[in-house]
């Protein structure tokens, strides 16, 4: 079974992964919105094998058509064809056509539930029909198709248990009715139990390690975008992010505005407490700037040493002025000592450039505005904010 080193778990912020890994997936589910993400990552990273697998099938029993008709007595193949052209083969034409259709991806696990059923009660009516008229043929095929539903179908595990369970339950129920030699129906029911165990035991295993990848892959996608030492974004994925929304806004016409933030005379506040007091101060800092990222195209980050950054997607102008001086009331009511300041505690300086873009504008504008704002605050005496806003290019 696959394990997240615990290294990744100590550097990784707080995250609905790393809850998910910390409270357990024992079976196979994740809480709310995560199980939905999961799905559609499942879905699409076994597309290839599903299909591979359905072409695989619709060969196979393309082949068992050939043979029946070879090797069987006509009043026999005359029911087994039938069930094989026109059930289990088109089942699995049907999911190849799902799942060269991305419209219909989202339907892609229960197609292939549906069609692991058909192909297990399809070949337990071909072998019962074979006994039903005195012929023998071999059973071991139903216990490859359940081998295929739990191992190689790319099921989720319950679906695939279920689908092998509706199948055993139907083997069962036939071997009862049709097979008369006694010790060939124990032997058979058990032998299909036993793969059924087999089975179910290796494809929860496999669920269960894929389950994992997929939280360990998206823990380290968030550590390849958020800054390390206080979990905010990091300068690339603001930069990444910023291009975004600037394109965003500039479709819809709407502003975007960007806070610059500098916590005040940090170097000397680093000479005299240390590095790890200083790192302290960062992430303290840190945890009240993140509190002002509230709506999904909002971002914070962490710029680049002790300064920090704020991106807000049309934002109400008349607000920002309000915001930045919360920002600054509140990591001053922190009341970390800074006995090199002449406020004698930590305190930031904050510039705010506000703008709606225009022709020939770009974002580097916008963050020329912001340091300029904040050059203007430090100037003025720091713990403070100033707020510029740019004209519109027509």
């Amino acid at each position: 079974m696959v394990h997240i080193d615990p290294e990744l778990l100590r550097t990784a912020g707080p995250s609905p992964y790393r809850n998910a890994y910390e409270k357990g997936y024992g079976w196979l589910k994740f809480d709310g919105a995560l199980e939905g993400e999961f799905q559609v990552s499942y879905t699409e990273g076994h597309l290839v094998r599903v299909r591979l697998a359905a072409y695989l099938i619709i060969v196979l029993f393309a082949a068992f058509v050939a043979i029946d008709i070879f090797t069987l007595p006509a009043t026999v193949w005359y029911w087994t064809v039938p069930i094989r052209l026109g059930g289990i083969i088109p089942a699995f034409v049907v999911l190849l056509y799902v799942s060269y259709r991305p419209s219909l991806h989202a339907y892609l696990g229960r197609v292939v539930y549906g069609a692991a059923i058909v192909a297990g009660l399809g070949t337990t009516a071909v072998i019962g029909a074979a006994y039903r008229l005195g012929t023998q043929i071999p059973y071991e095929g139903i216990l490859l198709v359940a081998l295929f539903v739990y191992l190689i179908a790319c099921l989720q595990w319950w679906r695939a248990l279920a689908a092998n369970v509706v199948t055993l339950v139907a083997f069962v129920a036939m071997e009862m009715l049709y097979q008369r030699d006694v010790q060939a129906r124990l032997y058979q029911i058990i032998f299909m139990c036993a793969a059924n165990a087999v089975g179910a035991y290796g494809g929860y295993f496999l669920e269960h390690s894929a389950r994992t990848m997929f939280l360990i892959n998206k823990l380290l996608n968030e550590l390849a975008e958020l800054d390390g030492l206080t979990g905010l974004a990091n300068r690339r994925t603001l930069n990444i992010h910023l291009d975004r929304i600037w394109r965003q806004a500039l479709r819809d016409r709407q502003a975007v505005a960007i806070a610059m933030i500098d916590i005040d005379h940090f170097k000397k506040y680093n000479d005299r407490y240390g590095h790890a007091q200083g790192d302290a101060a960062l992430r303290a800092v840190a945890e009240v700037i993140g509190r002002h990222a509230r709506r999904p195209l909002d971002i914070t980050a962490r710029y680049g040493g002790e300064e920090f950054a704020v991106v807000w997607f049309h934002p109400a102008a008349s607000e920002l002025p309000g915001m930045a001086e919360e920002m600054t009331n509140a990591v001053a009511a922190l009341g970390m000592v800074h006995a090199d300041s002449e406020f004698g505690k930590v305190t930031i300086s904050v510039g705010v450039a506000v703008m709606t873009p225009g022709a020939g504008q770009s974002n580097a504008d916008l963050l020329r505005a912001a340091d300029s704002a904040l050059y203007e605050a430090k100037h003025w005496g720091r713990n403070r904010m100033v707020v510029s806003t740019i004209a519109q290019n027509r």
